[in-house]
């Protein structure tokens, strides 16, 4: 075992770490990991890793995003031996060149060097190199001590004539144990981008500073240096035209802002540099005009990064000069007075917060995370936002924190409604005058006051419970007019279930996660048309039509796999096992149990012709028990409202 740990030893390519610090193209280096330690900072989890060739350390090395599983399955302990076959360079800074590791392959485990006491080859004799920088040990026992030893300033090899050897450049393979290539001469290659006049060393010319205003598609020449406001996650697409990726930015000086999108390739070269609240510099991007469709910016323009591209972050100096995300609150109660599909900031307290939902995306098929919250502010009027995906599903509203959000798109649903969006930016108490304002007012007063929602006519309005749906009575929605817009309209009522059809409520549907439709029994197997596919199973879903009553009409409506399972206490899995088992008294228990139980139902409805005849359909959207404390507030306000 040690003569096989020397030989991998032997095929580390030296002199490579010194090659790529002076940003030369270094082909499949072969190098060993001296220890990893996880990046700081929100998203996706990051990882660093210190690496050796044998001669010279390098600390800025960060794995790619899509490598994440060899550390968190214990692939590369320190000793490993590794060969990189696709990297990209950036130079963070003009002295910091930050190695990405896009795809590697991993040869074995040689010798674990202790990095305080020992050169990289493992003599024992500390280098020069050591010598001159003193180790300061860390209290991370994952990573050697010699992370915290790294220099500020990588070495500068000096220009000499280089020998690859018989191995070539591509991994060392056929160089002696203690060979030493020399490093040529710079070649001027950008790795940031840019033309070959300017060196890799020399980073961006923050001579052609300009404000991000001034930028228009006929310029070329120029540079602009902005604080990161919005950071999208990567995202992925697939069409009848390719596949591919990519995440946007926005950034922000005092003149203006710019939406930044990276696609394929970029997006692994620029989006561990990219981080949100972070200054930086940009240059060499290309303009066009903005899609407002996707962007929220305040600017005519939008930026598309190229492999031509530069981009640095800002040193301590530059940085404090560039401006901290702005925003441009706009209170709820104001929110009537903003177009559907505009963009907006807002600040507010999460007054309540609603349990995640899943629902299947329109185009993707897909299942999507959701969350609806309930934010107030001191205008004495409340509104609905939603979070998506991980956003949604991570959030934790229990000590009703204040929220920022920066872009939310507004919507006319239920009135007006808010929507967080993948380039709207969601801050959890944020450190602002606003939000401690917000946070005093709310202690003091808000928790205990009754805010008015949005109207489907933009007009305030009130409900038991809190929701942003207008609240209606049945006889109400019998009125001449209701539902017979292009749009569903959204009410919330106070009623109890009187009867439900109990034979027709559930159905056989197709076992596929993301497809509920109903599948046909033939020769002992299910068959689903829509997936053209056959299965030996099937679940089982709800399909609920009942009758609900209050104190002025009675409606039916249909009520579908989650908001079923809401009322009736049992899950459509259950209620089939009953059916299938012939339990007809456990099946007649489930729905007395049920009967004449008041809640809160959230509901949309819509004229649509059955049968050559007009009817009102009405889908319950969701389920709540009473607030009779709320209830009675509300019955209040209405007798007061028809005092003459």
């Amino acid at each position: 075992q040690s003569s096989v740990m020397t030989s991998l030893d032997n095929m580390l390519s030296r002199g490579s770490v010194r090659a790529l610090n002076n940003g030369e193209d270094y082909q499949n280096p072969v190098l060993k990991v001296l220890g990893h330690r996880k990046v700081p900072g929100g998203g996706q989890d990051r990882y660093r890793l210190l690496v050796t060739d044998g001669i010279d350390q390098h600390s800025y090395v960060m794995l790619g995003t899509q490598l994440n599983y060899l550390i968190e399955g214990d692939q590369l302990p320190p000793g490993t031996v590794l060969q990189v076959t696709k990297y990209v360079l950036n130079n963070m800074k003009s002295d910091k060149p930050i190695l990405i590791v896009i795809s590697l392959d991993i040869l074995g485990s040689g010798s674990v060097p202790d990095p305080a006491n020992s050169d990289a080859n493992g003599t024992g004799a500390p280098s020069a190199q050591q010598q001159q920088q003193p180790v300061k040990p860390l209290a991370d026992n994952n990573r050697p001590a010699a992370f915290a030893a790294v220099q500020e300033t990588p070495p500068r090899p000096t220009a000499s004539s280089y020998s690859s050897g018989a191995g070539g450049r591509g991994g060392g393979g056929g160089q002696q144990p203690g060979f030493v290539p020399q490093t040529p001469p710079h070649s001027g290659r950008s790795f940031g981008g840019g033309s070959s006049d300017q060196s890799a060393g020399s980073g961006i010319d923050t001579s052609r500073v300009r404000p991000i205003s001034s930028l228009n598609p006929y310029q070329n020449k120029w540079t602009i240096c902005g604080r990161v406001t919005q950071k999208s996650q990567v995202r992925t697409w697939s069409n009848s035209r390719g596949e591919g990726k990519l995440f946007s930015f926005v950034l922000t000086d005092d003149s203006s802002e710019i939406r930044v999108t990276a696609f394929r390739d970029e997006v692994d070269k620029y989006f561990d540099l990219v981080e949100l609240g972070r200054a930086m510099y940009i240059s060499r991007g290309q303009l066009k005009a903005a899609n407002k469709q996707f962007n929220n910016t305040q600017n005519e323009y939008e930026m598309v990064l190229s492999s031509e591209s530069q981009l640095q972050q800002c040193d301590d100096a530059d940085a404090a000069a560039v401006p901290e995300m702005k925003f441009n609150f706009v209170p709820i109660a104001q929110l009537d007075t903003v177009e559907p599909n505009k963009f907006v900031d807002v600040c507010g307290v999460v007054h309540e917060t609603h349990d995640v939902q899943t629902i299947v995306g329109k185009t993707s098929n897909r299942e999507i995370a959701k969350r609806d919250l309930t934010l107030v502010d001191s205008s004495g009027c409340s509104v609905r936002c939603t979070l998506w995906g991980d956003e949604a599903v991570k959030f934790n509203g229990e000590k009703k924190p204040v929220v920022a959000v920066k872009g939310a798109k507004v919507s006319d649903f239920g009135g007006r409604s808010l929507s967080s969006t993948t380039n709207s930016c969601f801050l959890i108490n944020p450190s602002m005058p606003e939000a401690d304002r917000l946070r005093g007012w709310y202690h003091m007063e808000g928790q205990q006051m009754q805010f008015d929602t949005f109207r489907g006519d933009g007009g305030a309005g009130g409900g038991p419970g809190g929701g942003s749906a207008v609240y209606r009575n049945l006889k109400d929605c019998k009125a001449g007019g209701f539902g017979t817009g292009d749009k569903f309209e959204y009410f919330s009522c106070l009623a109890c279930i009187i009867h439900m059809k109990r034979e027709t409520c559930l159905y056989q549907a197709c076992p596929k996660p993301d497809c509920n439709k109903k599948v046909i029994e033939f020769n002992g197997e299910y068959r689903c048309e829509k997936c053209q596919s056959s299965y030996p199973n099937f679940t089982w879903r709800f399909l609920l039509q009942a009758n609900l009553a209050d104190h002025t009409d009675n409606q039916w409506v249909t009520c579908f796999q989650d908001t079923a399972e809401k009322l009736l206490g049992v899950t459509a899995q259950q209620l089939g096992q009953m059916r299938s088992d012939g339990d007809d008294k456990g099946q007649t228990g489930v729905f007395e149990k049920a009967l004449f139980q008041h809640h809160l139902f959230t509901m949309r409805a819509k004229m649509e012709n059955f049968q050559d005849e007009m009817r009102l359909r009405v889908v319950v959207q969701d389920v709540k028990q009473m607030n009779f404390a709320e209830a009675g507030r509300l019955l209040v306000s209405q007798i007061e409202a028809m005092a003459v």
